[in-house]
């Protein structure tokens, strides 16, 4: 029996020239598969603590937020993924007047009812949160995806705070028992202490509950990295209104009557009125996405 050693010579030739391809082509197969994702985020925002005081809505602020994820892949087109992330969001609201009386004591012990006036009333508040989501997302093939995401988030408080200012403050003391309305001297608290400015204090927002919903492209990058550019939206869907409730704007401190304690629209009652200024608080949040990732 005779050998082609021609056709033996070329097989092997090809074969050494095939291995290599096999080969890249395995590990290509193998990496393509990886089903973690590791990802950072930034966000840039509108947002804002979203509540009515006296029926009027307050505005749309600036925010920001950034952080970390992860995903599993359940297929090439399906995962589900986890992380934390660091949100800002802020709150104002304007008030052209503000006035408010109510019963109270003096240094003295006395019992007169506190009348007090604002003029350009203004507050804002500043909160941080730690989020922590449980998202689904969906993608489709190719170097550029389309892809959807989908889930809720809880939010952690780190800090909220609040500070107010107003153009005047006129406080004055009506007693009944005298029938004699007061306005001075200042030393008890009576007059006009003009221009008010405080400085930040604790609010006390409580835990938030967020619906997440973002979209966008997803550029699939060299060695399975991957750079996704979207839009998002966060909504509050829980009232984290601080719990303390019904106390004054203006407090009355008979121990150092020239020493107002000012506090909160959302923790303040009107007493003219019976009623809270800001019945409910929640967020919202919506903007540009930047993410990059990669599977592993």
């Amino acid at each position: 029996m005779k050998f082609n050693y021609k056709n033996t010579y070329r097989g092997k030739s090809i074969l050494k020239l095939l291995l290599p391809m096999l080969v890249c082509a395995a590990m290509g197969n193998s990496y393509g598969q990886s089903k973690n994702e590791v990802s950072f985020y930034l966000e840039g925002a509108f947002s804002k603590l979203d509540y009515e005081v006296l029926q009027d809505k307050n505005d749309i602020e600036n925010g920001f937020g950034f952080g970390a994820g992860y995903s599993y892949y359940l297929s090439e087109n399906w995962s589900i993924g986890t992380g934390v992330g660091l949100q800002y969001i802020e709150g104002s609201a304007y008030l052209s007047s503000l006035e408010d009386t109510y019963t109270t004591v003096d240094s003295e012990g006395e019992e007169f009812e506190f009348r007090y006036r604002v003029e350009n009333f203004g507050e804002n508040q500043y909160a941080y949160f730690l989020n922590v989501p449980l998202k689904v997302q969906f993608e489709t093939g190719d170097i550029a995806r389309f892809y959807a995401a989908a889930g809720a988030k809880i939010g952690f408080v780190l800090k909220s705070e609040y500070e107010t200012e107003a153009s005047s403050l006129t406080t004055s003391g009506y007693y009944e028992q005298y029938d004699a309305e007061l306005r001075e001297p200042m030393f008890a608290g009576f007059g006009d202490f003009g221009a008010l400015n405080t400085s930040k204090s604790d609010l006390g927002l409580q835990t938030n509950l967020i619906l997440n919903l973002e979209t966008g492209v997803k550029f699939m990058l060299e060695n399975d990295q991957a750079l996704y550019m979207g839009v998002f939206v966060d909504y509050g869907l829980k009232d984290i209104k601080p719990e303390k409730d019904g106390l004054d704007i203006i407090a009355y401190n008979a121990e150092d009557p020239m020493n107002f304690t000012n506090n909160s629209l959302l923790t303040s009652a009107s007493n003219t009125a019976s009623t809270a200024y800001v019945d409910e608080v929640k967020t919202l949040a919506f903007g540009l996405k930047i993410r990059y990732g990669f599977r592993f």
